[in-house]
């Protein structure tokens, strides 16, 4: 049995017919799908702007914040400046106290007792150059009276 064409394109037609009531539940759904998915994209940008403005607002209060502790630290910096200078000040006037005192101090003590010691150092270096010279004489005539007791040790031995 040989199909003709009429009988072929009838067949084609019931299976479009069949196929499209098939297919037409199908493509109901896909078009459900669809616009479930376009909500889904249209809340997530909604949350999406939601999102960008808290972190905008997040972002204003830290930047203040910042702003906020750094003119702090800024006057407490100053703060702390002012009393170093301060201190520094004090400092410098009192090591000026101190060294005017010191030089008081060398100018009316130090300086006249130095004075003193070198003059007593002076005068003995002075005597003891002057007698330097009567001690050399002084081992020459020590050597000289030695020969001389020594001779006379030696007759006085030939005598007795």
């Amino acid at each position: 049995m040989a199909l003709t064409n009429d009988d072929l394109l009838a067949i084609s037609q019931l299976l479009d017919v069949k196929l499209k009531a098939e297919i037409q539940p199908i493509k109901n759904e896909i078009q459900n799908l669809k616009g479930e998915i376009q909500a889904v994209k249209t809340e997530i940008q909604a949350v999406k702007a939601e999102l960008q403005a808290e972190i905008q607002a997040v972002k204003a209060d830290l930047q203040a914040e910042i702003q906020a502790v750094k003119a702090e630290l800024q006057a407490e910096i100053q703060a702390v400046k002012a009393d170093v200078q301060a201190e520094i000040q004090a400092v410098r006037a009192d090591l000026q106290t101190q060294i005017l005192q010191m030089k008081l101090f060398q100018e009316n003590v130090m300086m006249p007792r130095l004075n003193t010691i070198e003059a007593c150092y002076l005068s003995t270096y002075n005597r003891y150059k002057d007698s330097v010279e009567g001690y050399e004489a002084l081992q020459a005539d020590n050597a000289l009276m030695k020969n001389i007791i020594m001779e006379h040790s030696d007759k006085l031995q030939k005598l007795a």
